[in-house]
């Protein structure tokens, strides 16, 4: 779980999230108000059960500051800076999948962060986007085992992913 580890970098970004319950981004560790110019750590354990690695754990973790940053914050979290930087970050990233990787709509680039943006669409967390319609596009992905879901997903992430 995301802060229970003796590493440095979790300790912070648990310390994000925790800051992101507060009503005050002043709480957000310096090393994250540099943020895109943030460096993840290699390898995660998810609340759900699972490891994440590589690229993916920086997919999960923009995700998950976009949910709770919106649920700390309202819609549009409250104007923080913080969060509409992550917001226009992950979306670019998800754009640049569809017009320059040829991913579907609402997919991203691989397996593992299709189904970590997954709960960022169906929160409608992005503004730039028709959120729900993008879900439902990428479970219809999902449930026909088209594009990259062709092949299983890892089973536990796929459990959290569609709730």
């Amino acid at each position: 779980m995301i802060g229970s580890s003796r590493s440095p970098k979790l300790r912070a970004m648990a310390g994000a999230f925790r800051a992101a319950m507060s009503r005050s981004c002043d709480d957000i560790p310096a090393e994250w108000r540099a943020y895109p110019k943030v460096r993840f750590p290699r390898t995660i354990r998810h609340p759900g059960g699972f490891k994440v690695s590589g690229a993916p754990v920086g997919t999960f973790l923009r995700s998950a500051l976009l949910i709770v940053g919106q649920k700390a914050f309202g819609r549009r979290y409250g104007g923080q800076d913080f969060y509409e930087r992550v917001e226009t970050d992950l979306a670019m990233r998800i754009m640049r999948a569809h017009f320059h990787g040829g991913a579907p709509k609402g997919a991203y680039c691989c397996k593992p962060c299709t189904l970590a943006v997954l709960a960022v669409l169906e929160e409608n967390a992005i503004r730039y986007f028709a959120g729900p319609a993008l879900a439902r596009d990428v479970r219809r992905l999902i449930a026909e085992r088209a594009w990259r879901f062709e092949t299983p997903a890892n089973a536990k992430m796929l459990a959290w992913s569609l709730g």
